[in-house]
């Protein structure tokens, strides 16, 4: 029935005692509430971590009596284990390993249920399990209490606090070092239990933490790591489709350059077919009015010339049927 306050204080000489751990060489892989004793000491509290029963040796090989550690397929308790325990060999462990374990433990404190599902863990077989640890990302803090409906006012009053305010208090910073110590990727953890409990000692006194939220880069990152199969689907429909739509926008272009090359030569023969028009309207026009030409020995000449105009327009008329302007001219150049 601590204040938030009070449980970061106390959380941070966990920190403490599982960095003099790391000091004397060793990981302690199975940090849980259980292994974390409080006792009072001049009306004080002082937490104990006890149980190192599966510790590890930080540099020094494994002794004898140690040895089933390395056989066992999972070393700890799934609720607060560390990605890397999760894996098939669970020996690729370092100090980070207790970190990940101290993040766990924070996040209970503060919410009063762990990461991930008691419940659902139960039910699951142990590769899912294992898949979960590694992949799954648990929901924040400040997001997971507000999923615990009636359980909530409960864990709201054992902080001391009202629902809204124990939300404000688990929003920003304090989200920020939890996740950080819950990172999947190792290097992106806090380095020591030391680093984590200075860390949350800034946030008590109202200094600027170093946990930070991951970028949207990283986020989408670690999401294209876990559904690699599904973005390569996606991702070669996408292909599909600008492919697809490359190619009928090229088509597409092309045909409206072919027609508008085509419309372009129609105005142009439309064109010189006018000026050839406008040539023998104004050669016939010429022939047919010339004074010279209607003078004595000069009409078999005008003849001629009338008839090669005729020509022409019924040139025109064959090229151009059911024109009723140029039947109109044909009609006034036999006139």
């Amino acid at each position: 029935r601590y204040t938030t306050r009070q449980r970061l204080e106390l959380f941070t000489q966990v920190c403490q005692a599982v960095q003099h751990a790391h000091l004397k060489g060793v990981i302690h892989r199975d940090i849980k509430p259980s292994n974390v004793l409080v006792t009072h000491f001049d009306a004080a509290p002082v937490p104990k971590v006890i149980d190192f029963g599966i510790a590890k040796a930080v540099h020094q090989p494994l002794t004898d009596a140690s040895v089933y550690t390395q056989v066992a397929q999972m070393v700890g308790t799934p609720l607060y284990m560390s990605p890397e325990q999760a894996e098939r060999t669970g020996q690729d462990v370092d100090t980070r390993t207790d970190v990940y374990s101290l993040g766990v433990l924070l996040y209970e404190l503060l919410t009063g249920t762990t990461p991930f599902d008691k419940e659902r863990l139960k039910k699951s077989g142990l590769d899912e399990v294992k898949r979960i640890i590694r992949e799954e990302e648990p929901p924040r803090p400040s997001t997971r209490v507000s999923t615990l409906d009636a359980a909530l006012t409960t864990v709201a009053e054992k902080h001391h606090t009202e629902l809204r305010s124990l939300k404000h208090q688990l929003q920003g910073e304090l989200d920020w070092i939890v996740m950080k110590a819950l990172e999947k990727d190792r290097s992106r953890r806090y380095e020591s239990a030391n680093e984590l409990a200075r860390d949350v000692q800034r946030y008590l006194d109202d200094e600027a933490v170093e946990a930070c939220p991951p970028s949207k880069m990283y986020r989408f990152g670690k999401f294209a790591r876990r559904h690699r199969v599904m973005l390569a689907a996606l991702c070669a429909v996408i292909l599909a489709l600008i492919v697809g739509g490359s190619l009928a926008t090229w088509q597409a272009t092309v045909a409206t350059q072919e027609r508008q090359a085509t419309e372009r030569q129609r105005q142009i023969a439309q064109e010189n077919f006018e000026r050839a028009r406008n040539a023998v309207d104004t050669y016939l026009t010429k022939v047919s009015e010339d004074e010279l030409l209607n003078t004595p020995g000069m009409q078999p000449l005008r003849k001629d010339l009338l008839q090669l105009a005729l020509k022409y327009y019924q040139d025109f008329v064959a090229e151009r049927e059911n024109d009723p302007g140029l039947e109109a001219d044909l009609a006034s150049a036999y006139m």
